[in-house]
């Protein structure tokens, strides 16, 4: 049905595809002191993606990449507003508990954009953080944030939102709630800077900083997803994460791990239709969420009627589709830099001997050996941009760093090997998770081909997504794992998260890089050009020392039934926008 910049795209029948068959309120962030920098603060939800819930994306979907967001809802003067939408998703969240370990990551957006909200927001535009499900400002020269809860904000249980529940949720952030101070959040990491918090009146809490953090409101509106006091409480940690309470568009009402998740639409949500951000009150009544790991599958549901959008489609897949009667295909423009990420920390590699990954040259022989241009190009869309670590939309991005990309070069891979004393090669473990991203499974097996041709020789293993992020949590995963890190307008809180020693998911770290204080130094810096140039530092030695195997940012493709309608809200969108798509009236 649809016509698009893929009529010219190379099938993917071809070398790779047939080796893989034979082997496996309005303020700015720095709001207070400047009142220029419009564009540092950027929402971003860390992980993985995320792309996860962090979009702050997409473009009208009869549109190619470039034409630029709508910036408008689907329209709601028609449709079914007591209809079933049923979509068919790649993998099941790790844990309905968004604040948990297990819970945090892109992996998690069928959890965390259904049903839980943030209490800042970033406005797309102007990457402004706004004032959401609460408003908040900068006092005593940036020592300390207030946040004010907006009235009427309530959760599925009833509850309100207020200064109590406020403290609750920042304090289980931190591992303070008196509750269960041995909670393991995920996103701790992200709230470092925070100090005391303490309650000023019924809506507002005063939250001290320890240290300087210029991107506090937007670790805020990325990261801390709302939940209900009263319900962690009474039900304990094990269980919330089985039957969660939030204030998102749609209230949780069951799941089957591994299978589906419904919910439905939350009637009292705060946020009407008409207002200007999103995600706004839903027009369908009820949700369900299919997981079906093999895109093949999810468009056979499709063609049967079992669903209704299949997400995260391979473009050969998607490609069958445009022009048939039935359907529509959504191609959504995405900002998360794939890569792919590299073991460092551990000294030894798992057989014995030293870890060949802990030398730079090893880095650099892996990154050049890939031939890029040709996986974009036959597997992807072809119109992937490449990434380099941080999305190239971001603040702060080096203007020249594209000069320096790595060329596919496989003579110099080898000799680079050479040099660091693997003439020979070595054998290293690869790893992807099934169903978080189209197309891996080809993409990991031309990776591990280009590689093995230079004498770097790959195991490759599949792991479910909730596997993969726990190995990523508890470093366990050796050599090689494919993964893509949030985009967003502003890289900060993803150095923090997968750049710093000290991140969640920071597996690729080389103390020689001199990396952690220079992110530390960013996120005390108010002063937007002095801050530009440290971050543009950090991503800049990130890349030439090779942390990762650098890949592409991402087209992400969903199939729908052509009863959808579907007007892209989000200049950038990795995930189906539940809240803003219609199902048509008979």
């Amino acid at each position: 049905m649809l016509k698009s910049w893929r009529d010219s795209q190379v099938t993917t029948d071809n070398y790779w595809t047939r080796k893989a068959n034979t082997r496996i309120g309005r303020r700015r962030v720095l709001a207070g002191t400047l009142t220029a920098g419009a564009g540092l603060a950027g929402l971003t939800v860390v992980g993985c993606g995320d792309d996860d819930d962090d979009d702050d994306n997409g473009s009208n979907p009869t549109n190619t990449p470039g034409d630029g967001p709508t910036t408008q809802p689907t329209s709601a003067d028609s449709g079914n507003f007591d209809a079933t939408l049923t979509s068919g998703i790649g993998s099941d969240a790790g844990s309905l508990d968004p604040q948990s370990l297990a819970g945090t990551g892109g992996g998690n957006w069928p959890n965390t954009s259904t049903h839980f909200v943030t209490p800042l927001h970033v406005d797309q535009d102007t990457s402004d953080v706004v004032g959401w499900a609460a408003d908040w400002e900068w006092v005593d020269d940036n020592a300390a944030l207030m946040l004010t809860a907006r009235p009427g904000v309530t959760f599925h249980n009833g509850e309100t939102l207020n200064a109590e529940q406020l403290k609750f949720n920042l304090d289980r952030e931190l591992g303070r709630a008196e509750y269960n101070p041995a909670f393991e959040s995920g996103h701790a990491s992200q709230f470092a800077s925070v100090g005391d918090v303490s309650i000023i009146d019924d809506m507002t809490i005063r939250v001290e900083l320890a240290k300087p953090d210029v991107l506090l409101p937007t670790r805020i509106a990325g990261t801390m997803f709302l939940v209900e006091m009263n319900a962690v409480i009474e039900q304990g940690d094990s269980d919330f994460a089985q039957d969660p309470v939030g204030s998102g568009p749609f209230k949780y009402i069951s799941r089957v791990p591994d299978s589906e998740i419904k919910s439905e639409r939350f009637d009292d949500f705060f946020y009407g239709r008409d207002e200007q951000y999103a995600p706004r009150l839903p027009y369908v009544k009820n949700l369900v969420q299919r997981v079906i790991p093999e895109d093949t599958a999810r468009l056979a549901a499709l063609e049967t009627g079992e669903i209704d959008l299949a997400d995260k489609v391979s473009p050969d897949l998607a490609a069958s589709f445009e022009d048939r009667s039935g359907f529509t295909v959504f191609y959504m423009p995405g900002d998360q830099p794939m890569h792919i990420h590299i073991n460092i920390r551990d000294e030894n590699a798992p057989g014995g001997g030293p870890n060949p990954w802990r030398d730079v040259r090893v880095r650099q022989a892996a990154n050049i050996a890939v031939d890029l241009d040709t996986i974009i190009q036959t597997l992807l869309t072809g119109n992937e941009k490449r990434s380099y670590g941080s999305a190239q939309r971001s603040f702060g991005f080096p203007s020249d760093l594209e000069s320096k990309k790595y060329e596919y070069d496989p003579q110099q891979a080898k000799a680079l090997l050479a040099e660091a004393g693997y003439e020979d090669g070595f054998d290293t473990s690869f790893y992807y998770p099934v169903g978080r991203w189209p197309n891996t499974e080809p993409v990991v097996q031309a990776i591990a081909g280009y590689l093995g041709d230079v004498g770097i020789n790959c195991s490759i293993q599949a792991q479910q997504y909730q596997v993969t992020t726990t190995a990523f949590k508890e470093r366990s995963n050796d050599g090689l794992t494919f993964w893509g890190m949030a985009g967003g307008s502003d890289p900060g809180p993803n150095f923090r998260y997968g750049y710093h020693s000290g991140g969640g998911y920071t597996m690729a770290y080389d103390e020689s890089a001199g990396l952690d204080l220079l992110i530390e130094e960013s996120e005390t810096i108010f002063d937007p050009e002095e801050r530009r140039q440290v971050i543009g530092e950090v991503i800049t030695k990130f890349y030439e020392n090779a942390h990762w195997i650098f890949l592409y940012e991402p087209v992400t493709i969903a199939v729908g039934s052509d009863k959808l309608e579907w007007s892209f809200y989000n200049n950038v969108l990795s995930n189906p926008e539940y809240w803003n798509i219609k199902v048509k009236s008979s």
